[in-house]
Order: C-alpha cells, then sequence, then structure tokens
C-alpha cells in the first residue's frame, strides 16, 4: 500500500472511531471541532463531510490565523456536545443529555490527566452545542434548573 492509500484509510478510519451510531429520528449532522488557540466552529448538515468542512472553515475564520481546526471534532446526531480546553488539550463529549455530555468530557479530562498529562491545567468550556445544532450561552443551559 502506498504512502498515500495509507494517509486516506488512516483518516477515513479515525472518522469513523468519531462517529457515533445512527438513529433513523435524526436528519441532521452536528459536528464541533476546537483548535488548541480556543478557536472553535459547529456546523449542521445533512451530508457529515460538508458539516465537516464547513465546521472547519467557521474555526478558522474565528480564529484568524493558520491554526489546527479540524484537527480533532466530534460529529453526533441529535445529541448535546461540550468543547472543553485544558490549556492546549482539546476535550470534545456528546451525550444524550447534557449531564452525560458533560460527564463524558469529566471522564475524558481524567484518563487524559492520569494517562498522558500529570499537570494538566484546569478545564474551561468553551462552547455548548444543544441536541438541535445550536449553541447554547451558559445562562441558558441552568435558566430553566433556576427557576427563571
Amino acid at each position: 500500500m502506498n504512502h498515500c492509500a495509507k494517509t486516506v484509510f488512516s483518516v477515513l478510519f479515525a472518522l469513523l472511531l468519531t462517529v457515533g451510531p445512527c438513529r433513523a429520528s435524526e436528519k441532521d449532522w452536528t459536528v464541533v471541532t476546537l483548535a488548541r488557540n480556543g478557536s472553535w466552529g459547529i456546523s449542521n448538515a445533512s451530508s457529515l463531510p460538508e458539516a465537516i468542512t464547513v465546521a472547519i472553515a467557521s474555526c478558522r475564520a474565528m480564529g484568524n490565523v493558520s491554526s489546527d481546526c479540524g484537527a480533532q471534532f466530534r460529529a453526533a446526531r441529535g445529541e448535546w456536545v461540550v468543547a472543553n480546553l485544558c490549556g492546549t488539550h482539546r476535550i470534545i463529549a456528546a451525550g444524550r443529555s447534557l449531564e452525560d455530555a458533560e460527564r463524558q468530557a469529566l471522564m475524558s479530562e481524567i484518563s487524559l490527566q492520569l494517562v498522558y498529562v500529570s499537570d494538566l491545567p484546569p478545564c474551561k468550556r468553551v462552547v455548548t452545542v444543544n441536541p438541535s445544532g445550536a449553541v447554547v450561552r451558559p445562562y441558558e443551559v441552568h435558566s430553566s434548573s433556576s427557576g427563571n
């Protein structure tokens, strides 16, 4: 197998590992990407390749510089997605509920700290995306639980 074919195979394999299972009621893909400099991009599309392309372009436009947008992304359908930045380490997690997504992010953070980065800086939420693919502001996420 030549080098180009191996690269294409590796990218496709990584993409398959990133994509969660599909449900018949789901429509559009939501893709969230996060760069080490804090730039992020999201996109919703019926085509996964289109959603990835637009999310990366959105991230690059936000960063206004050449960055690693697209080096790490999460694709989901009908799920909450949270993206955290721990210094320059990115954590993007998804779940059926916001609590599930946050739990997945916390488990990733703990694993990262235990296995790879013992002095991991504190993680900060960069963006939260609801199941319909819209960015949710922090006060909107918790407003229903505060009685407002």
